[in-house]
């Protein structure tokens, strides 16, 4: 059912935990911050950061069972947290500023298309399986083959 570390369904199955507790953090700030027109973007940016510490962890442990080191995973998901958060925010800017779209169904379109890009991002930078054993003998001749 959750599919196989890395695959998009089991990142699915994660990031909803991770969404459930994005959507949360978003709303708890939009009911305490003012209700003017770009707080709930203030709102968002807040979220994402705290849920993107949180995102971290489940994603590591559930979605990619990583054993990379947390010197490497760490401050790559952060940056590409960053990027996203950013565009993302952006993004929710515009969606609900400049061409007012409803709050709460842009959260959702948002942080979809947000999410299927940190996919990628996480698993073709901050996840990525990497190969540190010293090359074989054979991988050692035939590279000096080729030369």
């Amino acid at each position: 059912m959750l599919g196989e570390h890395g695959s998009f369904r089991r990142y699915i199955m994660t990031a909803m935990t991770n969404f459930l507790a994005f959507y949360t953090l978003w709303e708890l700030f939009v009911f305490l911050f003012p209700d003017d027109n770009y707080w709930p973007t203030v709102a968002w940016a807040i979220a994402w950061f705290l849920g993107s510490l949180q995102a971290h962890w489940t994603h590591r442990i559930w979605t990619f069972d990583s054993d990379r080191d947390l010197k490497w995973t760490i401050p790559t998901t952060m940056g590409l947290y960053i990027i996203g958060g950013v565009g993302s925010t952006a993004c929710y800017y515009i969606g609900t500023v400049s061409w007012s779209f409803d709050e709460r169904i842009f959260f959702l379109i948002n942080s979809s298309l947000w999410g299927f890009l940190n996919y990628l991002g996480q698993r073709e930078i901050a996840f990525k399986e990497v190969n540190t054993s010293p090359p074989s003998g054979n991988e050692q001749f035939s590279q000096k083959d080729q030369l």
